[in-house]
């Protein structure tokens, strides 16, 4: 049920996202057509992140509940605004932390594909963990977006394909949760790059321009 909601939730996301686009790719001007791309693709993980929380946080509150479901909460919760709040602040020290924390939870993929049992018995008793901490870094990554913007596509797309394509070749186990936690972080990484692009072709555009005949 929590895959089935979250997954509806990325789809209505991305038809969204797919409206805003094709409005934005309207301008005709490259530098303002990239700056769309990247507001439009931060918005559409930033309501992600917020649907998604509320989620996971309404699933914790009821099971288990209580001080521990509160705790639970705040373990990701706490994490999360802070990186954000790194990448907003301070980029170029957010850059490097959030690159550290895509590469462990690719290696923790590596690892459920060698010894996927241990990870089901763990995930079974905490919950969808790798699913949770892909969101908890693809938030942070987003907001590093507005700061730098190619970086953080590299990074949304390695979050969005690395996680679950190397658990998937361990067990299908658990899979489901993370592929929708995981569309949205790459469908941004991809608007990312995409924006990326078009900023570094104005640029091109405007030193050709401003060169001397």
């Amino acid at each position: 049920m929590f895959a089935v909601t979250i997954f509806l939730a990325a789809a209505a996301l991305i038809v969204l996202a797919a409206v805003m686009g094709i409005v934005s790719l309207r301008k005709l001007d490259r530098s303002t057509r990239a700056k769309a791309l990247t507001w439009t693709a931060t918005a559409i993980m930033a309501a992600f992140t917020v649907l998604a929380g509320l989620f996971i946080s309404g699933y914790a509150l009821a099971d288990p509940g209580g001080s521990e479901g509160i705790a639970l909460v705040t373990s990701w919760t706490v994490p999360l605004a802070a990186l954000a709040a790194l990448a907003w602040l301070r980029p170029s020290w957010a850059l490097p932390a959030l690159t550290a924390l895509t590469a462990l939870l690719v290696v923790a993929g590596i690892w459920f594909a060698v010894d996927s049992v241990s990870w089901r018995t763990f995930e079974n008793a905490n919950g969808p963990v790798r699913a949770v901490a892909v969101l908890v870094v693809a938030f942070p990554a987003a907001v590093l977006g507005l700061k730098r913007t190619a970086a953080a596509g590299w990074l949304l797309l390695a979050l969005g394909l690395g996680p679950i394509g190397f658990s998937a070749l361990g067990s299908l186990a658990g899979v489901v949760s993370l592929s929708a936690m995981s569309v949205i972080p790459l469908i941004t990484g991809l608007l990312y790059l995409g924006a990326a692009r078009l900023t570094r072709t104005a640029v091109s555009t405007d030193h050709l321009r401003a060169a001397p005949a």
